[in-house]
C-alpha cells in the first residue's frame, strides 16, 4: 500500500524579514482547513544548445527553484468564535487577500454608540481614521441583539454616515441604531497599489517525512464565491519563488479550529444581503474575482534568480446572477431593460453573516458595468447576470485623517 501524503494541513505565515527569507515557525492560528492540490515543487533544468557526435541525452545542469503555482480552495473563515472585544484580529483568510489587493486596516471597535438614523451612526468620540471603513452596529428593538453592516462614507466629529442604509433581511426595512451598545470593527482590505509583502506557505503532509516550504509567495488570484444556500468560499492561487523540503514535520496532529470559524450558508437569516442605493436587490449568486499580474524581478542576488515578484495590474470584476423579475425597478434583475456597458451603477454593498467575528462584506463604491447583461437559465428560470467593474471613486469624505482604505475602488471587511 502506498503512502497517503495527498492529505494535511498547511499554514500560511508573512515573513517579517522580507523578501529572501522563510518564515520557519508557525503558530495553531497560522494553519487553516482547505481543499488543496498537493504542491509540486519544480525546478528548472537548463541545456545548452551545441552540437553532439551522436544522439545521446544533452548534458543538463540544475536550474533555478520556482516560480512555483499552488491552489487552494477553502471555506471563507471568521477570525473570532466569541464577540472580539478590540480590533479585529488578522487570520489566513484576511493575510491571502491582502496579498491579492494590497492594503488594509484593522481599526473601529467602539463602546460608546449613542444612536443614528437609517444611514448614520453617532457615537460619543468619534474615531479620526473611520473614513472609509466597515463596521458593524447594534440595531435598535431587536432582541436578542442583531447587527448590520455600513461602510462609513462620511466622517463629520461624532457621526458617521454609510453607504447604504442600514437594513436586517430579515426584518426586510430599514433599521436604527441602538442608543447603547458596541460598534465592532473590521479587517477592511481594498485595492490599492501597494506591493504586496511575501508569505510563507508550509505544507505537511500525511507521514512525518512529508513536509515542504514555499516562500517568497504571492497571491495571483482569488475568488470568493456567494451562492445562496451554501458556504461561502475562497479560491486562491499563490504563487512561491523558493522552496525548500523541511524532509520532516509532517503527519500532523488534529487541532481546534478556535481562531478560525467557518461564516455561515448565505441566506438572509444569517444576514446576506445584496443593496445598492435603490433597496435591497435579489441575487441567486454572486463572484467576487481579483486578479494580480506579476513581474519576476530577476536578480544575480537573490538566491534563485528572483529577488520578489512585482505587480503591475490588479482587477476587481464582481459577476451578480439574479432571478429575473417580471416586474422590476432593480439594475439587477429586469429582463426588459438590459444595460449597456459603461454604465454607472452606483454603490453596490454585499454582505454575508452579521455575527460579530464571523462576518464578511464587500463594497463596490462606484460600480461600473463591464459587458451587456446577460438572460440565461438558473434552476430552469431565467436570470439576469451582471458583470461589475470598479470605478473611479473620491466620494468619501472626513475631518479627520485619511487612511488606506478611504476612497479606494474596492474593499472587503472581515467583522
Amino acid at each position: 500500500m502506498g503512502i497517503p501524503t495527498t492529505t494535511g494541513r498547511f499554514a500560511v505565515k508573512e515573513q517579517s524579514s522580507g523578501w529572501g527569507t522563510a518564515e520557519t515557525s508557525f503558530a495553531n492560528a497560522n494553519f487553516v482547513e482547505a481543499q488543496i492540490v498537493v504542491p509540486t515543487p519544480t525546478q528548472s533544468t537548463v541545456q545548452a544548445e551545441v552540437m553532439r557526435a551522436s544522439y545521446f541525452a544533452p548534458t543538463r545542469l540544475a536550474g533555478g527553484k520556482g516560480p512555483t503555482e499552488i491552489s487552494l480552495t477553502m471555506p471563507l473563515h471568521g477570525f473570532s468564535t466569541d464577540a472580539p472585544t478590540t480590533y479585529p484580529s488578522e487570520h489566513p483568510d484576511s493575510l491571502l487577500l491582502r496579498s491579492a489587493l494590497g492594503g488594509s486596516v484593522l481599526f473601529g471597535y467602539a463602546t460608546d454608540v449613542t444612536g443614528g438614523t437609517n444611514q448614520t451612526l453617532t457615537v460619543t468620540s468619534g474615531e479620526a481614521a473611520i473614513g472609509g471603513l466597515a463596521v458593524m452596529a447594534p440595531m435598535g428593538s431587536t432582541s436578542p441583539t442583531e447587527y448590520s453592516v455600513g461602510w462609513v462614507k462620511t466622517k463629520s466629529s461624532n457621526t458617521y454616515t454609510m453607504q447604504r442604509k442600514w437594513a436586517l433581511t430579515s426584518a426586510g426595512a430599514d433599521q436604527t441604531p441602538n442608543s447603547s451598545g458596541t460598534v465592532y470593527g473590521s479587517n477592511s482590505i481594498a485595492l490599492t497599489a501597494t506591493q504586496p509583502t511575501p508569505f510563507t506557505l508550509e505544507w505537511l503532509g500525511s507521514t512525518a517525512n512529508v513536509s515542504f516550504r514555499f516562500f517568497d509567495c504571492v497571491v495571483t488570484s482569488a475568488t470568493i464565491t456567494l451562492n445562496a444556500r451554501e458556504q461561502p468560499t475562497l479560491a486562491v492561487t499563490v504563487r512561491a519563488a523558493n522552496w525548500t523540503n523541511v524532509g520532516s514535520g509532517g503527519a500532523p496532529s488534529a487541532a481546534a479550529m478556535t481562531n478560525r470559524p467557518q461564516m455561515p450558508v448565505v441566506m438572509s437569516d444569517n444576514g446576506a444581503r445584496v443593496v445598492d442605493a435603490a433597496a435591497e436587490q435579489k441575487a441567486g449568486s454572486v463572484s467576487i474575482a481579483m486578479t494580480s499580474t506579476v513581474t519576476d524581478e530577476l536578480n544575480y542576488d537573490a538566491p534563485q534568480g528572483i529577488a520578489r515578484f512585482v505587480v503591475t495590474k490588479r482587477l476587481v470584476e464582481t459577476t451578480i446572477v439574479a432571478p429575473a423579475a417580471a416586474s422590476s425597478a432593480s439594475n439587477l434583475d429586469n429582463p426588459a431593460s438590459l444595460i449597456a456597458p459603461g454604465t454607472s451603477a452606483g454603490a453596490l454593498q454585499i454582505d454575508a453573516g452579521t455575527t460579530p467575528g464571523r462576518a464578511f462584506s464587500a463594497l463596490i463604491p462606484s460600480g461600473q458595468l463591464k459587458e451587456i447583461q446577460a438572460l440565461g437559465d438558473s434552476n430552469s428560470l431565467v436570470s439576469v447576470t451582471t458583470i461589475l467593474e470598479c470605478g473611479i471613486y473620491a466620494g468619501d469624505t472626513t475631518d479627520g485623517s485619511a487612511g488606506v482604505v478611504m476612497n479606494t475602488p474596492f474593499r472587503l471587511a472581515f467583522l
